[in-house]
């Protein structure tokens, strides 16, 4: 492979479904691309510790925090961990790497605040990249977030509210009601006519 691969930025908070999102973009990939949309994501970068996963996920992963507000008022906020912090720009790094070597890769993300927004934005500078971000009602994310019992109670909530003032997206897709299909659809849709540009 010789030209840079697409990168597709699926971002959005816990339970939102940006995995289901995502491997649905990777089995309906060959409609727009040739070869695969090779996945780089936090889950998968915990998975690669292996065994030893589970005694580092809390040091990475999002948790959940009460923090004061300039104006006094105290909110949750969900932040990664302190490793995570290390990990996530190294992540941005990779999903780069592996585009400039040919490869189109989806980056399943949860920007948490503008610092890690401007490291994404930095490390894929000169690349095509397409930014979806999934939002969801807030109702709904609790109700999934309940029936997964993967993540503390409030965590979907308090990454969705971080994620309000990032910087716009390409697209944003409303995962409340809508399947899976059809978010596939128009990702496709978009990605083919920004390649068709």
């Amino acid at each position: 492979m010789s030209d840079a691969g697409i990168v597709v930025v699926l971002d959005g908070p816990a339970q939102v479904g940006r995995t289901t999102t995502l491997r649905g973009l990777q089995a309906a990939w060959p409609r727009v691309r040739p070869g695969p949309l090779l996945e780089v994501g936090l889950d998968a970068a915990v998975a690669s510790f292996g065994p030893t996963a589970g005694r580092w996920a809390e040091l990475v992963l999002p948790q959940l925090a009460d923090e004061v507000d300039d104006d006094g008022a105290v909110r949750r906020r969900a932040r990664l961990g302190p490793l995570g912090r290390e990990l996530v720009p190294a992540m941005h790094r990779a999903a780069a790497a592996w585009a400039v070597g040919g490869f189109d890769v989806a980056l399943d993300h949860a920007l948490l605040d503008r610092a890690i927004a401007a490291d994404l934005e930095s490390a894929l500078a000169g690349l095509l990249v397409f930014h979806v971000h999934l939002t969801c009602d807030p109702d709904v994310l609790e109700d999934r977030e309940r029936d997964a019992g993967v993540t503390p109670p409030g965590t979907a909530v308090a990454q969705l509210e971080a994620m309000r003032d990032l910087p716009q997206r390409d697209i944003e897709l409303d995962t409340s009601e809508t399947s899976t299909e059809e978010l596939v659809e128009v990702v496709l849709a978009e990605v083919a006519r920004r390649l068709r540009r």
